[in-house]
């Protein structure tokens, strides 16, 4: 057991102690539904987060990627190309092929592509993270954890809400309305609209604008009807428009001769300073989603129905050369995505001596992804013959199409009085079709000439090619657990479980599998296999009156992992070429140390290697070995050693009869790799926030004004970043031969902002 580890289990036995000294009321009681069963989130015997609407308003929470910033052990971020989610060091690499390793539900309906990420978080009840494996409730796909967002339902009561915020330095701006509320006497509907526009914090000298700018509009009507004995429907429509422009990105941290080439006025601006120089960026994203949940209480059991559609569209302009050199600006890229599920559980009432849940599920899925890359005129200054790809461009096109389908129990068997046995599978079975092809077009527009494909090949490592496949998988996710009650306070639980994440196919390699390459360099990816998880966790939960405390010990072994590893020119390469071993504590806790003033508290510490990858891509500074590095014993990119978060919640009424309430907290992060290359040049130090917000509100709550603060130490933060592309490639090629040297980017989290809020309940 490591030092770190011992440290937090010794800080548990002291929190319990102090338990003793205070004096106060209850704390408020958090119920969740991690196991499809409303229960309390000090029973649930799983390692989970969960952050209530009221608190996600409070602090001015909008977005997944804001909302993991205070979370241990979870990492959410929009990249260039892609959204990432990670959960204790486990991610899903970019590319749009890849299953998501964390699954995502809102109001248990999956979203399994990496665009709905960046879904805007409004008017909801509740956001629930389930870090490690859970096969049986959530899935195939939930291999490294699951995010559950639920909305908030319509009311029996008529209730309505106006809120409006502004912050300056960024020039953001915020609206919500929500109307809740009867129609009849077994119907009653819910209407929520917002708005959210930004204009950023980095000025992008080329645009001349600041970045990146936000514009969000979205809608959502609910309509639930109840018969008022057994039977309950809810209907729910969203619409959302989420769009921005630019990046939250800079160039930095020049190596060997890259600033000799890139100096004088063509230069990429280099300081780390809020400033940058590039093309124009945008991203536009329009989603539909219906969902028709149905519940009956049926022979002393709870049958539950969720119909399902998701569409959306994304279309995106890149730079994604991140300078003002006219090398890689126009690059489009596309995606159509279509999805129709259909769950069906049954489960029984609770609270006998077993229990039990049990369902089938069905998803069918469409997704179409283009890509285009043009050459600018950049490639002049190569001399000929590189200078003859000037106005070349490739274009890609990937279509595939999914089936999937499980069958899932679990049940819960009270063996004595103070230890109960849970055991659980699920049983999924899927196929995919899909079919990839690149070509390159000349100058003029039509099909490159071979002079022209030789030299992409040569360059840029790119060939023409058409592909396609089917694949066939079936999984068995398996799980057990015991959880011992030693007295009304206090439970321990012991854990196994097997999770799987399903193979596909690789929408970005830009050449086939067995293609000779011009340099070299490794031939291209279609086809990867799925990958296979094993988790065993002890855990520890104690709640009273007055404290509250979690705490998991995990070890998990993860095999054929799905890699994507970016060759420092323009491909990448998917493949299962890595395996990984990870074990950590996770420790959280509530204390209410008086009325009304509450103490809240989360650390976690991994230990995590990969037992075996090869492949690896090479930082600046390492020699390659047939065009690899081994990353055998190396820790993940973006994965921290410890990250903790602390707060405190304080609310009394005043004098004068209104209501103030105060939270302070800070979030604490160790230092981590940002790039997948390993890069040991390119890392984030570690850092240390601090946020705050204040509030005055009405005795009737009938109005409330807020003052919220985040980053308020102005910690300039990185959260991905890898080399430049092409930057070698040009330094050598410029310099003819004689110099090396490469730049990076970096994406950064927001700086220092803080936000004027006013609400308005009627």
């Amino acid at each position: 057991m490591t030092a770190k580890v011992k440290s937090l289990i010794v800080s548990v036995g002291i929190a319990m102690n102090f338990a003793s000294f205070v004096s106060a009321q209850s704390l408020e009681e958090i119920v969740v539904t991690a196991q499809k069963r409303a229960e309390s989130l000090s029973e649930v015997p799983i390692s989970i987060s969960a952050v209530t609407g009221e608190t996600l308003e409070n602090r001015s929470i909008d977005s997944l990627a804001t909302l993991s910033q205070s979370m241990p052990n979870v990492n959410i971020y929009e990249g260039a190309i892609d959204s990432t989610i990670q959960v204790r060091g486990v991610t899903t690499g970019n590319n749009k092929g890849f299953d998501q390793s964390v699954a995502m539900y809102f109001d248990g309906v999956p979203y399994g592509r990496a665009q709905l990420v960046r879904t805007p978080l409004v008017d909801l009840e509740r956001v629930e993270v389930l870090r490690g494996p859970q096969p049986t409730i959530f899935g195939k796909n939930a291999i490294a954890g699951a995010i559950s967002v639920i909305t908030a339902k319509p009311t029996d009561e008529f209730e309505g809400k106006i809120s409006v915020s502004y912050e300056s330095e960024h020039e953001e701006s915020q609206v919500l309305g929500v109307v809740s509320g009867p129609l009849s006497d077994s119907l009653s509907g819910r209407l929520t609209v917002s708005y959210r526009d930004m204009d950023g914090w980095i000025n992008n000298t080329q645009m001349q604008r600041m970045e990146p700018q936000r514009e969000e509009t979205f809608v959502r009507a609910q309509l639930a009807w109840d018969d008022g004995e057994d039977f309950s429907v809810n209907f729910k429509a969203e619409m959302a428009e989420f769009d921005s422009f630019g990046y939250s990105m800079e160039a930095l941290n020049p190596q060997g001769g890259y600033g000799l080439v890139f100096a004088g006025p063509i230069g990429v601006e280099l300081e780390e300073d809020w400033v940058r120089a590039s093309g124009d960026v945008f991203s536009k994203n329009e989603m539909q989603t219906f969902v028709l949940t149905a519940e009956n209480d049926w022979n002393g059991h709870s049958v539950t129905s969720v119909s399902a559609f998701v569409e959306y569209d994304s279309s995106e302009v890149l730079d994604v050369d991140y300078t003002r050199n006219l090398i890689l600006d126009g690059t489009n890229q596309t995606e159509d995505f279509e999805q129709f599920s259909q769950e069906i559980r049954i489960a029984s009432a609770g609270g006998e001596r077993f229990d039990y849940i049990g369902g089938i599920f069905y998803q069918t899925e469409d997704v179409s992804v283009t890509d285009g890359v043009p050459l600018g005129s950049f490639f002049v200054l190569a001399g000929p013959p590189v200078s003859l790809v000037n106005g070349t461009r490739w274009a890609r096109q990937y279509e595939q199409s999914s089936d999937r389908w499980s069958v899932f129990a679990q049940g819960d068997y009270e063996i004595t009085e103070q230890l109960n046995l849970t055991v659980g599978a699920r049983y999924t079975k899927e196929e995919k079709d899909a079919m990839r092809a690149l070509s390159v077009y000349g100058a003029g527009g039509n099909l490159a000439s071979p002079p022209i494909l030789g030299l992409w090949a040569a360059v840029l490592n790119v060939y023409p090619h058409n592909i396609s496949g089917s694949r066939e998988e079936s999984s068995f996710d398996p799980l057990l657990r015991f959880q011992y009650q030693m007295n009304d306070d206090l439970a321990f639980h012991v854990s196994y479980s097997e999770g799987s994440k399903g193979g596909g196919y690789d929408i970005r390699s830009n050449s086939a599998p067995g293609t000779a390459t011009v340099t070299g360099a490794p031939a291209g990816t279609f086809e990867f296999q799925n990958e296979d998880a094993e988790n065993i966790e002890l855990g520890l939960k104690y709640a009273s009156d007055r404290m509250e405390l979690n705490l998991t010990l995990f070890k998990t072994e993860y095999e054929n992992q799905q890699t994507s590893i970016f060759d420092g020119v323009l491909s990448f390469f998917v493949g299962n070429v890595s395996a990984s071993e990870l074990e950590g504590v996770e420790l959280d806790g509530r204390f209410l140390i008086s009325d009304g003033f509450e103490l809240y508290a989360s650390a976690a510490s991994m230990d995590f290697k990969y037992t075996d990858f090869k492949t690896g891509q090479c930082g600046y500074s390492e020699t390659p070995v047939a065009g690899y590095c081994d990353r055998t014993g190396y820790t993940a990119p973006f994965l921290p050693d410890t990250t903790a978060n602390f707060g405190i919640n304080y609310e009394t009424a005043l004098s004068s009869g209104m209501l103030l309430d105060l939270n302070i907290n800070a979030s604490h992060s160790s230092d981590y790799l940002l790039s997948t290359a390993h890069d040991s040049l390119h890392t984030e130090n570690g850092f240390t926030k601090l946020g705050a917000h204040v509030g005055l509100s009405s005795a009737s709550g009938a109005w409330r004004i807020s003052l919220i603060g985040d980053n308020l130490t102005d910690e300039r933060v990185k959260v991905f970043g890898v080399g430049l592309p092409l930057g070698r490639t040009f330094v050598r090629l410029a310099s003819g031969g004689a110099l090396d040297g490469i730049a990076y980017y970096s994406f950064y989290q927001r700086p220092r902002n803080i936000t004027l809020k006013l609400d308005y309940n009627f």
